[in-house]
């Protein structure tokens, strides 16, 4: 009767052990899922600050360099406006490593509208300022 007993004993002892270890395995794989994907959020971030840091630099060069040459001379008609945007674009575009640039596709799936946008969004704050 007592190795009965010691044997059930024994029994439930491994099936709560195992349970742990079963638990023990979820948990683990739940916190190694959210620092891959808090990593991932933070490398994304990372790239659109350098992306935004990019296209500062960018349209202040065209700025200087032409738009306001233009504006002092009063002749910034709307085809000097597409001429400086598309420069700019120009020049975001091959300031990218293709790395980078392979990651906005793959998160936004077009490189040209996020680069576009992020341009207009730092002409309109600008603008603002």
């Amino acid at each position: 009767m007592k190795e009965i007993l010691v044997e059930v004993l024994t029994s439930i002892a491994c099936l709560f052990v195992a349970s742990l270890l079963i638990f023990g395995a979820k948990m683990f794989h739940q916190l190694c899922e959210r620092l891959k994907e808090k990593t991932k959020n933070e490398a994304m971030k990372n790239l659109i600050d350098k992306i935004d840091y990019i296209v500062q630099l960018c349209v202040e060069t065209t700025n200087q360099t032409f738009v306001n040459d233009k504006k002092d001379k009063g002749d910034f008609t709307d085809d000097d406006k597409e001429q400086a945007f598309n420069q700019t674009l120009d020049s975001v575009t091959n300031m990218l490593p293709d790395e980078d640039k392979e990651k906005i596709i793959n998160e936004f799936g077009d490189l040209s509208t996020f680069l576009k946008n992020s341009i207009e969004n730092y002409i309109k704050q600008s603008k603002n300022i």
